[in-house]
C-alpha cells in the first residue's frame, strides 16, 4: 500500500493525508459491505504475555532462582505487553474496509489503515483484477482473515485481520462478474 500503487494507477487511487481520517464519508456513498478489525488482532500480544509469564514462573521456581531472567520477564510483561496491546488497539480502531456504491452506479473500495502513517485508499472495482481471502491457522479456528487484492497494474494490496473479508470479496466480485458475465467461486 505504498507509493508504487499511486504511480501505477495514476489518478484512480487517492491517498489522503492523516487528517482525512476523522472526516465522515460523503453522503453520496452507501456501504454495501464493510469489515473492521477482528479480535485476533490481539492474539500476538496474548501469546507474548503467556510465554513470558511462563518464563517468569520457570525462573522463579528454578533452584537457584534465575534473577536475571526473572527481571527480563518482568520488564517484558510490564512494558512490552502493554505496548503491544496499545498498538493493536489503535490499529483495530483505525482499520476499516468498505465496498461502496456511488450515486452514479460505480462501485469502489474504500480502505483505511495505519496509525503511524495513516492512509485512506479509494479504488474503483473495475481496477481490481483478482480478490482472494487468506487465513492463518488461528484465523481458521477463530474466524477473520486477510483480504488480498491484485490490481490491473499488478500491485497487491493486503488488508489483514479483518472480521468479514468474505463479505468484501463477494461484494467486489459481484460487479466484476456482472460486467464480464462470468461467475468465480471464492476459495
Amino acid at each position: 500500500m505504498g507509493a508504487p500503487l499511486v504511480f501505477a494507477l495514476n489518478k484512480r487511487v487517492r491517498l489522503c493525508d492523516p487528517w482525512c481520517m476523522t472526516s465522515q464519508p460523503p453522503s453520496s456513498l452507501s456501504a454495501s459491505a464493510a469489515a473492521h478489525a477482528h479480535w485476533t488482532i490481539y492474539l500476538p500480544s496474548i501469546v507474548v504475555a503467556l510465554v513470558w509469564a511462563g518464563i517468569y514462573l520457570w525462573a522463579v521456581s528454578h533452584q537457584p532462582v534465575l534473577g536475571g531472567l526473572r527481571a527480563v520477564a518482568l520488564v517484558v510483561e510490564a512494558l512490552g505487553v502493554p505496548l503491544l496491546l496499545f498498538f493493536a488497539a489503535v490499529r483495530a480502531r483505525v482499520l476499516a474496509v468498505e465496498v461502496r456504491m456511488r450515486d452514479d452506479g460505480q462501485v469502489e473500495l474504500y480502505a483505511r489503515s495505519g496509525f503511524a502513517r495513516p492512509k485512506e485508499i479509494h479504488i474503483g472495482a473495475q481496477e481490481i483484477a483478482a480478490v482472494h481471502v487468506r487465513r492463518s491457522l488461528p484465523q481458521k479456528f477463530f474466524g477473520g482473515g486477510a483480504l488480498v487484492l491484485k490490481t490491473l497494474s499488478g500491485d497487491s494490496l493486503w488488508f489483514t485481520d479483518l472480521d468479514q473479508p468474505d463479505a468484501i470479496a463477494q461484494a467486489l466480485t459481484r460487479p466484476v462478474n456482472d460486467k464480464f458475465g462470468t461467475v468465480e467461486k471464492l476459495r
